[in-house]
């Protein structure tokens, strides 16, 4: 699922609930609804997780850190960038990634070069730490505790907002995994929910009522799937009738419509 036309959500897996915001939740529109996470595992690798960080999460006037730049060596993360105060300071910062009770993902820096130097040790002998240094009241799902930074992984992703809790993060094969909780209502899946066995990278809707372009479906059964399975499916929400263009759609005796799309 893109994030920009670059930089991309890798999902392996995700189901939820779509909670809308207005009378019918419109795939044209991404903030008209909510989804509400029963389980899944998606990733980013370092890019996507830079275009986050710099798109959303430290986007905003009087920001203390631009340019980030992040990629994945071995378990751990390592972000580049520019830290603003009072001068601009360039700086590379290697961290492990935990995860918070509360499902927030604790990046704990091991080690920080700033000003060709050890910037742990800098900011240590001045008798500071992280959070005396970076003011992040205007950011996006990030807060600063002593030297590690508290990132909220459902408030730094574009539309539509996600909610659940986050029960793993991990780094494999170099992307950062993250796993959700799977709850009760996941057990809809499989009965009620239960998508075209013979399609395997699609998205499927099911129940309530759902408007996309000109269409509102009642007790909507709508699959989006890959025209062409070899590869993932890229899917660009917000620009998705390109997409449709380029595919064709089939009906179902049933009233039931499964849409092929191109990949973006």
């Amino acid at each position: 699922l893109h994030i920009d036309d670059v930089h991309t959500i890798k999902v392996r897996s995700l189901r939820g609930r779509v909670e809308p915001h207005i009378p019918i939740a419109s795939l044209d529109d991404p903030k008209s609804f909510t989804i509400q996470v029963t389980s899944g595992t998606v990733g980013l690798n370092g890019d996507d997780l830079a275009a986050l960080l710099n798109q959303i999460v430290f986007n905003y006037p009087g920001s203390p850190i631009s340019r980030l730049r992040v990629r994945v060596s071995g378990a751990q993360i390592v972000q580049s960038g520019i830290m603003h105060k009072g001068v601009d300071l360039p700086f590379e910062m290697t961290s492990t990634l935990t995860l918070e009770p509360d499902g927030r993902i604790r990046s704990h820096p091991t080690k920080m070069r700033m000003l060709g130097v050890d910037g742990l040790k800098l900011l240590h002998a001045l008798g500071l730490r992280l959070d005396k240094v970076l003011n992040l009241k205007g950011s996006h799902g990030a807060t600063v505790d002593k030297d590690d930074l508290i990132l909220d992984p459902l408030q730094m992703i574009p539309p539509p907002a996600i909610a659940g809790r986050l029960r793993s993060v991990r780094i494999e094969g170099g992307v950062i995994l993250q796993e959700f909780v799977r709850v009760p209502e996941d057990s809809v899946f499989g009965s009620y929910v239960r998508a075209d066995s013979s399609v395997h990278n699609y998205i499927y809707f099911r129940g309530s009522k759902l408007g996309f372009g000109k269409l509102t479906m009642d007790d909507p059964d709508l699959l989006i799937g890959d025209a062409d399975e070899r590869d993932p499916f890229d899917l660009y929400f917000i620009r998705y009738n390109k997409q449709l263009v380029a595919g064709y759609t089939r009906n179902r005796l049933n009233f039931g419509l499964r849409v092929f799309m191109a990949d973006y």
